[in-house]
């Protein structure tokens, strides 16, 4: 089981760090509830624009199981995603961040856990309800 991972995101921005990790989803303590089998690359690279902007940038992939909700067998799912997370120091800062096109905005206190930040990613990207395409479970007539 992974620990905490936690940094303040703050300097891991100016400082430019990043954290990877390569691990069996049973090893994220949320992730384990939603997935039967597989294992997720990720990482987090900090970044600070020329004008002081920080941003996160998020890459999670990997192949996982989930349990489809039809005929409750396994079902495939690829996870892919990109994500470009801008901080915000203040609530308005995260208004004005969050109403830009194709961006999106946290606001950390002074500690962010990464392993939590990549678990609420995953999560979110999950479909609400997993199935197989029509006809393709593996129980007849379902």
């Amino acid at each position: 089981m992974l620990g905490t991972v936690e940094v303040d995101p703050w300097r891991f921005c100016r400082d430019a760090q990043s954290w990877e990790i390569r691990s069996d989803v049973a090893g994220f303590p949320r992730l384990a509830h939603e997935f039967t089998q597989g294992a997720l690359f990720c990482r987090v690279a900090g970044r600070a624009d020329p004008r002081g902007g920080l941003s996160l940038q998020v890459s999670i992939g990997g192949e996982v199981g989930l349990t489809c909700q039809r005929c409750l067998g396994s079902l495939s799912y690829t996870v892919g995603l990109e994500r470009t997370l801008y901080l915000a120091r203040n609530e308005a800062e995260l208004e004005r961040l969050d109403a830009l096109p194709d961006s999106d905005a946290i606001q950390p206190g002074e500690r962010l856990d990464l392993v939590e930040l990549v678990e609420d990613e995953v999560l979110l990207s999950l479909p609400l309800v997993p199935m197989h395409a029509e006809g393709e479970c593996s129980l007849r007539g379902v």
